[in-house]
């Protein structure tokens, strides 16, 4: 105990003492100082002075798609082979891909997380070489097992993906390590801010969309047994159909006698047959089930149809901004963003769409917009709310097109004292687009990110092969994705504008995540005219 006495307490150097510890004795806050909002403001695209000229390659965009595309072998009603182009490396790389556009697999997080597992289990046991080059891509409407590995190998690499699907595969899988797995991605997720894209996903589709409904299965997480694993990878089989992608093989001699029979076309036709047989015999689900599996995919096509078909159902009316409370948070994290009508017709035809005109439900509308504003560096997001004035470390746009959903959205986050002028700078960039056309040097920017994009993705297997992926998911041909780069290069800058009028004369949707008590007055100051409501995570 520290005692003072009467002359020390009236002495100047004690109360010069006192009035230095007085901060240290109250907890200072900052008033925060929100920004002020700024008009927006475009990127220019001018010729650097001084800077050396380069010979530009203009390569014909060929409209035709033998430069990339496999040759396709349909050897089953349910299984097709596909032979891309050699690999450099001289690896032969085996990937069986389920895919079912139909409807959304079931509880793919749960099965993907136990597929890698089971990865795990097998670099350790395994004795072939290219055992570590297996990878599980999973997604809602597809799942791919795939390896990379010499072509003496390729007959058990073949045998491994084949027993991926068997009801024996989880055998050996560490069951209780796979629950736990799921469980540490909820908090996860909970702890990172990940939950956003949950809520998101629930407020643009409807919590009662099939791919709201088909992940995050709490009681079957819970209750996950080997049992329950392999029936559920018995359902997802149901109605779907199986693909085979394989390199063709080099075109040199072979000097080893022993594989002149393995790096050929034919044995690789002959292998893949060997698979189908194995997969069709081995199948659990009965004929019936299948055809069943088959009509309620039908069913679900229809349904979609009728609710996904007219741009009018998707236009937002409501001016709201959903929040997302996080007490004591030091950012703000912003989705902003539409839902899109999959066709504008009755039919529903992907065909029919990818002819029209650059209205809401033409998939180029989305993809155009997301790169427009959100294609970082040089997109205007990017360029007036991080380069100009600092509002954020980054802002993309991304087109999240599905068989069952299209979505545009633009995401990124900001300090607290940011928040309303960083909402407010989205949105007057969205109606800045229907109302000014872009400029020449603009649109061939675009144009040029564009063809880049198509051609780095193209010349790399990994991406070519995803991209590809997505166009039989999305039962699209080959030739779609080159007609579009035709359509790109012919876009007018009245076209572009076309697509964002159809789109961003609607107010979009908005999800916030932050602290409540101290943006929501900020927002209500800078968007009086939206309503404010907080939602659950």
């Amino acid at each position: 105990m520290i005692c003072f006495n009467k002359h020390s307490i009236n002495s100047p150097r004690y109360l010069l003492s006192i009035l230095l510890l007085l901060p240290l004795l109250g907890c200072q806050q900052t008033k925060l100082v929100f920004t002020d909002e700024q008009a927006p403001v475009t990127p220019t695209f001018n010729l650097l002075e001084g800077a050396p000229q380069l010979h530009r390659v203009k390569p014909e965009l060929n409209s035709g798609t033998e430069s990339w595309a496999p040759q396709v072998h349909p050897l089953t009603t349910d299984f097709t082979l596909h032979l891309f182009p050699p690999s450099p490396s001289e690896l032969n790389y085996v990937e069986l891909v389920l895919i079912n556009s139909d409807q959304p697999f079931n509880n793919i997080d749960i099965l993907n997380t136990a597929l890698n597992e089971r990865a795990i289990w097998l670099a350790s046991q395994h004795p072939i070489s290219c055992i570590e080059s297996l990878r599980i891509r999973a997604g809602m409407h597809s799942i791919s097992i795939k390896m990379a590995c010499p072509a003496e190998e390729l007959p058990q690499s073949l045998s491994i993906l084949n027993d991926s699907w068997q009801d024996s595969a989880f055998e050996h899988v560490d069951i209780d390590n796979v629950r736990r797995k799921l469980k540490l991605n909820k908090h996860i997720n909970a702890y990172s801010g990940a939950e956003i894209d949950k809520v998101w996903a629930n407020i643009i589709l409807g919590n009662k969309h099939p791919y709201n409904q088909a992940l995050n299965n709490l009681v079957l997480q819970d209750e996950l047994s080997l049992s329950r694993l392999s029936k559920l990878q018995r359902e997802m089989r149901a109605g779907a159909r199986w693909h085979l992608f394989m390199s063709l093989p080099a075109n040199h001699r072979v000097s080893d006698l022993a594989q002149s029979n393995i790096l050929t076309q034919e044995f690789l036709i002959e292998e893949a047959k060997r698979l189908a047989k194995l997969l069709t015999r081995s199948s659990p689900v009965a004929a019936k089930d299948g055809h069943a599996g088959r009509e309620d995919a039908a069913a679900l096509v229809k349904v979609a149809q009728a609710t996904d078909t007219a741009a009018e159902s998707f236009i937002n009316t409501d001016k709201i901004i959903y929040l997302i409370d996080a007490p004591g948070a030091v950012q703000t994290q912003v989705r902003v963003g539409y839902r899109l009508p999959l066709s504008a017709s009755s039919s529903g035809s992907n065909s029919d769409t990818m002819k029209n005109d650059f209205s809401s439900s033409h998939p180029l509308s989305c993809q155009l917009l997301a790169d427009w504003l959100g294609r970082s560096f040089s997109g205007r997001l990017y360029y007036d709310l991080r380069e100009k004035r600092g509002l954020t470390y980054g802002i993309y746009g991304r087109c999240f097109d599905n068989p069952q959903s299209r979505t545009l959205k633009y995401y990124g986050s900001t300090q607290l004292q940011h928040t309303g002028a960083f909402v407010a700078g989205i949105l007057a960039h969205l109606q800045l687009t229907t109302e000014q056309e872009v400029t020449s040097a603009e649109l061939m920017a675009l144009k040029t990110y564009e063809k880049s994009k198509y051609t780095l993705t193209m010349q790399s297997q990994y991406s070519s092969k995803i991209q590809y992926i997505k166009q039989l998911t999305l039962k699209r041909s080959s030739q779609d994705l080159a007609n579009i780069q035709i359509q790109i290069k012919e876009l007018t800058g009245k076209q572009l504008m076309q697509m964002s009028q159809s789109i961003f004369d609607s107010p979009p949707y908005i999800l916030l995540r932050g602290d409540a008590d101290k943006i929501s007055g900020d927002l209500k100051d800078k968007l009086p005219d939206w309503h404010i409501e907080k939602v659950e995570p």
